[in-house]
């Protein structure tokens, strides 16, 4: 634009010096230099009204962003790196969830292990009370006359029954054995059998 202005500026100024020396007679236009000639000016003038071939590829729109393209990238990239953040975080919750789930199970376990062996205990204890309790009867059984030892042998429950001929020894249990009822005798013996199976395999 400015090299325009200039251009005009030029032009306008050697038109005046031709006219002047137009008027004048004093100078001719063959005579006058290259520099102010006609065709010199018309050279001029068509220089810097002649639009240039890349004139309408050379403007661009002021609106238009070099960097778009970036920008854009850079937008994805930080919406993307947003959803993974957010993802992260509720992963971690969720983890927090687990950890504290998981220690719950653990305590309720350790609980339940305690319980178990306390429960083992008491279990073993009684059946240890109850062993003696049954060694104990065996004994008085052996020491009653076998009659009236079968005659209570008859009224009890069998697994007592049992538990109670399995303490005695085997002369005595014999002895009581003779005075009980075919069906007391395999009842026990039945009661026996089941309950020393387990500890024979």
């Amino acid at each position: 634009m400015k090299r325009f202005i200039v251009s005009c500026q030029f032009v306008i100024a050697t038109f005046f010096i031709v006219k002047i020396l137009f008027l004048t007679e004093v100078l001719r236009i063959e005579s006058i230099s290259p520099v102010f000639s006609l065709d010199h000016f018309g050279q001029v003038i068509a220089q810097t009204t002649k639009p240039t071939a890349n004139a309408a590829t050379d403007v661009k729109d002021v609106t238009d962003d070099p960097l778009k393209k970036e920008r854009d990238l850079f937008a994805s990239l930080q919406k993307r790196q947003k959803e993974l953040d957010m993802r992260e975080s509720s992963l971690k919750a969720e983890e927090q969830k687990i950890l504290a789930l998981k220690q719950e199970i653990i305590k309720k376990i350790d609980a339940l292990q305690s319980l178990e062996i306390r429960l083992g205990t008491k279990l073993d204890m009684e059946k240890t009370n109850d062993a003696k309790r049954l060694k104990e009867l065996a004994r008085v059984y052996e020491a009653t006359p076998p009659q009236k030892a079968a005659a209570m042998l008859e009224k009890l429950e069998v697994g007592t029954a049992a538990g109670i001929t399995i303490n005695m020894k085997r002369e005595r249990a014999g002895l009581i054995w003779g005075y009980l009822t075919p069906e007391k005798a395999v009842a026990i013996t039945n009661e026996i059998t089941r309950t020393a199976r387990p500890a024979a395999e």
